[in-house]
């Protein structure tokens, strides 16, 4: 995302955003099992052998000679693959405590595993915590086993000598920690994944594990396991659990059990005679700077989930790594570009960018082979340029550049300057499959560098401008102005597959070009609109160029386009009338200002949908992504306290001051699928969005708040002074329950059988919403309710007893998003029906009951009965029955009309007559009549009993007098 020149709310969050100024946090815990101690090792010097696979951990001495001819960009190659290598485990020879069995050292904390417990220790500055995880009710015959030989040696040199030729491993096993469950951790990433595996038949609830060094231990809305610990709570995702059947991967439903300082887990139903896997799922978010003022203002992410992010520093200490470009700052603020490990825990690279003058870093792109395309704007005559560049020399007062990062980040491919004798800034880039680059951003400057044939090559007033440059830019393949005779700039820029350019800013020209049939062609009034302007592949033409925006402010800050040509604009607006769609998500203005969100169709005709997004204060959009579902990524900042968060999102509170939020929007625009704060006390903005194939959102932003939720084990997890950048990876997951259906929506059932009923619920996406309380109510011929949790498929279940008279049932369910048990707007519901009908009637059944039968009814009553009931081969019934309660309690007389059903048990022991009869004399009621028929003669060991529709009940009882006789 690139900031624009677009007025927001100035001191609003404590960062510039004037017009025309330059440049101007489900918290997803990569937790790694949180296992921890404070312990450090008294080692003097360690020394890493690699094997031929192996790579030299940084910092470490090497073991020999370095190889010949090792050069930065080699060094470069190493350091990234350092970046994602997994944790090794070592074995303790006598170079740490003799309780230690294996441990394990990441970016910034240590693991260490005895017997009976695994530990974690982790630093900053002064501070340090500690944690140590037991392993509760365990056996005492577990054993603690390497495996996987890893691509490495370690040597040691302490006061008690050396410890060399040390083997490491990828993975530790505790087997058999409880009966048929074996715990095992492995490294990924730098970091540390645990998982339990169950043998057929263990029982799971047997796993208990217990915190020591931890305050407490509590549960997320959306069923993370939250660790507070004196540094702040720790959050551990909530568990995936599968068994693999068949060669094909079933999930189990799962979440944490909680009893005071321990847990353990509870899971839905599954096959006990097949294996089960549980395994705590991660994510990370970190601080990112010195001691200075850091920003991140936009963030990519490549296909292996590394995290590319875009900034500037003031900090002379900003966290930079050996071999890169640039680890020293130049001038009184550099442009920096930093990449992340998939896991968060380490910097892969981090260079500065600038020169002895001023930079603002404000967007970065990727290539396919992992270069980074970063673009922003400079003072420095001396900003490093490469030889053969565009443009070598500042020609302004301040120019736009647009850099290319080797893989590596330890050099430029390319570095150019872009502008004229004014002041020019870039603020978005993007790059097509040829590695060409796309800058947008703004320019006074009447020289600013244009192509022939561009579609404007004349400065109207300040000027939005677009431009290409070839893969080694060392020349422009067009460059254009984008504006009319006020005042325009272009604030993000994305490319389709044809190499069509997507741009979004703001403009106050009425007369900024637009083109026919576009979807508005006027500008709309107040101080500024929006614009959505597709350019054609050649950058001579227009496809289409369309206002948005209604009679107030507004300004397009991030633009995204999917594969089918439509482009998404995140922005933000003060107008009550800006142009919102029947069915969008929210369309009326929520006051102050509000973040919209507004997806074109591949022509710019028409809006596909187009809605608010804020709550009552100030709300700003600034960066979009697009997944390949449809789903739209929005990222910004809010000081609304009700700001539309969603069921089970990290955080639906607002912190204080402002907030960054990250917000999902379902394919039609219609609903959010996530919405949530982030941030903590300070003020905090989200700058830029970044997806990756799977659906997980990587946001970069700015934060004030020392106490901005990172994750144990990220990189950075404490403020460094100052205002820092920040990096948060939140998890794909389920938004917010959207649908609920019932299943059966309509079924039939012989009366007092059990029916069930399973309720799914799903979030705007079609995706299943685990975790979520469904309530269930039964009216009618039964009155009952009960609930359900869904489980990984979203699906609840109820099921209940049957009437033992015909009738029949309405049933209703919620998802209950708040656990309130009360029906809430935006709730979903369903509802289904129930019809109980009479059983099939048992051929060849006879039911005597004699005369003079007597029993005591449960009111006390004398009563007396008799009858006789039969069906033939056919199932045909014929038969009477008669019944009178002598009173006091409630005298009645029963005389049967018809005999509806009769079936008898196959023993011909039981038997039950189901008719319509009068009640002294008068109506049409049903009865039920039970009887058994056990000994012969029946008195005081054959039972009966009569049920009416109108609720009389004289219970089961023995016969007082009588026979029951059943053929």
């Amino acid at each position: 995302m690139s900031v624009g020149i677009a007025c927001a709310r100035e001191g609003s969050i404590g960062w510039d955003r004037v017009p025309g100024s330059r440049g101007g946090g489900r918290h997803w815990l990569g937790f790694i099992v949180c296992l921890v101690v404070l312990a450090l090792l008294a080692v003097a010097s360690v020394v890493v052998t690699p094997t031929a696979a192996g790579v030299a951990a940084i910092g470490a001495v090497p073991a020999g000679p370095a190889p010949a001819g090792l050069s930065p960009a080699g060094s470069g190659q190493a350091l990234d693959a350092y970046g994602k290598l997994p944790l090794s485990f070592v074995p303790n020879a006598g170079q740490t405590d003799q309780s230690v069995r294996y441990y394990a050292q990441g970016s910034g904390f240590s693991f260490f595993f005895t017997q009976d417990k695994a530990v974690l220790s982790f630093a900053k500055g002064e501070r340090g915590q500690a944690l140590e995880l037991h392993f509760l009710g365990s056996s005492p015959a577990a054993s603690l086993e390497a495996g996987g030989s890893a691509p490495g040696r370690v040597n040691y040199l302490t006061a008690g000598g050396s410890h060399t030729n040390l083997p490491t491993y990828q993975q530790l096993t505790y087997r058999g920690l409880w009966p048929g469950i074996d715990m095992v951790f492995a490294g990924r990433d730098g970091s540390l994944k645990y998982e339990f595996h169950l043998a057929p038949g263990a029982d799971p609830s047997t796993i208990r594990l217990g915190y020591s060094g931890a305050d407490g231990l509590s549960l997320s809305p959306d069923g993370a396991l939250l660790i507070d610990t004196p540094l702040g709570a720790l959050r551990d995702s909530s568990p995936t659990s599968y068994q693999t059947i068949d060669g094909n991967q079933a999930a189990v439903e799962s979440r944490y059990a909680l009893e005071g300082h321990s847990y353990g887990f509870a899971l839905g139903s599954y096959d006990r005679s097949q294996a089960l896997v549980i395994d705590p799922a991660l994510a990370y978010s970190t601080f990112l700077g010195g001691s200075g003022t850091d920003e991140g203002h936009e963030v990519a992410v490549d296909a292996s989930g590394s995290a590319y992010v875009m900034g500037n520093t003031t900090s002379a200490d900003f966290p930079t790594t050996a071999g890169a470009f640039d680890t020293t700052l130049g001038g009184v603020r550099d442009a920096f570009v930093t990449k992340l490990n998939a896991a968060g825990t380490a910097v892969v690279y981090s260079t500065y960018l600038g020169g002895s003058g001023d930079e603002f870093g404000l967007s970065v792109a990727l290539d396919a082979s992992g270069s980074a395309y970063v673009t922003g704007d400079t003072t420095s005559a001396d900003f490093p340029t490469t030889a053969g560049a565009f443009d070598t020399a500042l020609t302004g007062f301040g120019d736009a550049f647009v850099t290319k990062l080797s893989p590596t980040g330890s050099s430029l491919v390319y570095s150019t300057f872009l502008g004229g004798n004014g002041q020019d800034a870039g603020f978005g880039v993007a790059v097509d499959a040829s590695g060409s680059a796309y800058v947008t951003g703004s320019t006074n400057s009447t020289n600013f560098p244009t192509t022939a044939g561009a579609f404007d090559t004349t400065l109207g007033g300040a000027d939005a401008f677009v431009t290409k440059l070839d893969p080694t830019g060392s020349s422009l393949l067009y460059s254009t102005y984008l504006g009319g005779s006020g005042q325009d700039s272009g604030s993000g820029v994305a490319v389709d597959a044809s190499g069509s350019a997507y741009v979004t800013g703001a403009t106050t020209a009425a007369d900024f070009p637009t083109t026919a049939g576009a979807f508005a062609t006027t500008f709309n009034g107040g101080f500024f609109d929006a614009f959505a302007t597709k350019l054609s592949p050649t950058g001579t033409s227009l496809d289409y160029s369309t206002y948005l925006g209604g009679s107030a402010g507004d300004e397009g800050y991030g633009v995204a386009v999917d594969a089918a040509g439509s482009a998404y604009v995140a922005g933000l607006t003060d107008s009550t009338n800006f142009p919102t769609t029947a069915g969008a998500f929210d369309t009326t203005f929520n006051g102050g200002v509000d973040a919209i969100v507004t997806k074109l169709n591949a022509a710019g005709s028409a809006l596909v949908y187009s809605t608010y997004v804020g709550g009552s204060a100030f709300d700003f959009g600034l960066g979009v992504a697009v997944d390949t579902a449809g789903n739209a990524y929005v990222t910004g900042e809010t000081s609304s306290i009700n700001f539309p968060t969603t069921a089970g999102a990290f955080d639906t509170s607002s912190n204080g001051n402002t907030d960054a939020f990250l917000t999902k929007l379902s394919p039609t625009g219609s609903s959010l699928i996530d919405s949530t704060y982030l941030g903590g006390s300070g003020p905090d903005s989200g700058r830029g969005v970044a997806v990756d194939t799977a659906g997980n959102a990587y946001v970069t932003g700015i934060t004030d708040s020392t106490n901005f939720p990172t994750t144990a084990g990220a990189f950075d997890t404490s403020s460094n002074g100052g205002t820092d950048a920040f990096v948060t990876k939140l998890s794909a997951g389920p938004g917010a329950p959207a649908t609920l259906t019932l299943a059966p929506t309509a079924a039939t059932n012989d009366v007092a059988t059990q029916h069930c009923v399973t309720a799914t619920v799903k979030d705007a996406a079609g995706s299943p919403t685990p975790n979520i309380t469904v309530s269930f109510t039964v009216t009618g011929s039964v009155t009952t309710s009960s609930s359900d949790t869904t489980d990984v498929n979203g699906e609840a279940a109820f099921c209940y007893q049957g009437p033992e008279l015909p009738g029949a049932d309405a049933i209703s369910a919620f998802a209950d998003t708040n656990n309130d048990t009360a029906q809430d707007p935006g709730e979903p519901f369903a509802a289904a029906s129930k019809v109980w009908t009479l059983p099939t009637t048992t051929p060849l059944c006879q039911v005597k009951t004699g005369t003079g039968g007597t029993i005591t009814a449960n009111n006390g009553d004398k009563a007396t009965f008799g009858g006789n009931a039969q069906s033939n081969a056919a199932g045909n019934i014929k038969g009477q029955e008669q019944y009178q309660d002598h009173g006091p309690s409630q005298a009645l007389k029963v005389k049967s009309m018809k005999i509806l059903a009769l079936t008898c048990n196959p023993q011909r022991t039981e038997a039950t007559i189901f008719g319509r009869a009068t009640i002294n004399g008068q109506g049409s009621h049903l009865f039920r009549i039970d009887v058994q028929d056990l000994a012969e003669p029946g008195v005081g060991i054959d039972t009966y009993r009569i049920l009416l529709g109108t609720g009389y009940d004289t219970g089961s009882h023995t016969l007082r007098s009588g026979n029951i006789q059943i053929h």
